[in-house]
């Protein structure tokens, strides 16, 4: 049993510093990205104000632009909206095929076990509760979609 312990300790800390460089290094990308998309979109805006401007006016460049903004804001809208419902649609059915399953038997011996267990040493179950629960999390899908 502490052979098994101490393997699915390593499975679920060993990948936390690299998750952690990771995660790092991702923020700092996206913020950075974030910055130039945003410096884009901001010239985009104003040269097609310009562009109006010069062929209908201000106002009318004022209106068209808002307009752009507005088409644009609800056609995102809509489809994070069909998105999300994919989503949630994908997770029920995902559900739906774990409850049909059932538990496999390793999880089901383990659940069996676990009230014997927490009376000889609450801490290291616990800790391994928490690892088996990271560990199965992990390798069925939950949380985090696939890396690459």
């Amino acid at each position: 049993m502490r052979g098994l312990l101490q393997q699915i300790v390593v499975l679920a800390l060993g990948n936390v510093s690299t998750t952690v460089v990771e995660v790092k290094r991702r923020a700092v990308g996206g913020v950075i990205a974030s910055l130039f998309f945003l410096t884009a979109y901001v010239a985009l805006v104003m040269a097609l104000a310009f562009f109006v401007a010069s062929e209908a006016g201000p106002i009318a460049a004022s209106l068209v632009v808002a307009g752009a903004a507005m088409a644009a804001a609800l056609v995102v809208l809509a489809v994070v909206a069909v998105l999300n419902r994919q989503t949630e649609r994908r997770m029920l059915e995902r559900q739906a095929a774990m409850a049909a399953r059932g538990p496999d038997p390793v999880t089901g011996r383990l659940i069996a076990e676990l009230p014997v267990m927490m009376r000889h040493s609450p801490i290291v179950t616990t800790i391994m509760v928490g690892s088996l629960v990271y560990v199965l999390a992990r390798s069925r899908g939950f949380g985090r979609g696939p890396r690459g």
